[in-house]
């Protein structure tokens, strides 16, 4: 049987790297913020050639902020797929918006592209796909419709 998801074997394809990190850590004090943080913000950017990148402490947290950052807000409308992690929809909740569930494609498991506009209203104000277990969810069609209502409902996760 091939095991769902090996994260010991993800590990040991890089625990040397890893466990230097993680002694680099505790031997300098800074677990909270701190060089390594900065570091990593200042790669990030420039990896994604942007200005700024913050780090946040999860994947719920860096949800939160993207959707703040959009504008997003009481009385709005993300759409999502219900087939993801609970952060999705309680970041979207969280904001005072109402996540909108659009079901998933029986063959990926992500969001059905095909119903993701007539769900559509003038409250909506986001799409976060999710991409699940190493299966991208299909971005093209996402940011077509995007672009079709406005580049502001685009939300790569």
């Amino acid at each position: 049987m091939i095991p769902y998801l090996d994260l010991k074997n993800q590990y040991a394809s890089i625990k040397e790297e890893i466990d230097a990190a993680i002694q680099n850590a505790v031997n300098g004090g800074q677990f909270i913020l701190g060089q390594n943080v900065e570091a990593f913000e200042e790669e990030f950017a420039k990896y994604c050639g942007v200005r700024y990148c913050a780090g946040v402490s999860s994947g719920t947290s860096a949800l939160f902020l993207a959707l703040i950052a959009c504008g997003i807000g009481e009385d709005d409308e993300v759409i999502t797929t219900p087939n993801t992690f609970i952060a999705t929809a309680l970041t979207i909740s969280h904001t005072g918006a109402r996540p909108v569930f659009v079901d998933i494609d029986p063959e990926t498991y992500n969001i059905d592209v095909s119903q993701i506009e007539e769900k559509i209203t003038s409250r909506t104000k986001a799409i976060i796909p999710v991409h699940l277990y190493g299966q991208p969810a299909d971005m093209d069609p996402i940011i077509e419709i995007a672009r079709k209502y406005g580049d502001k409902y685009i939300s790569k996760s």
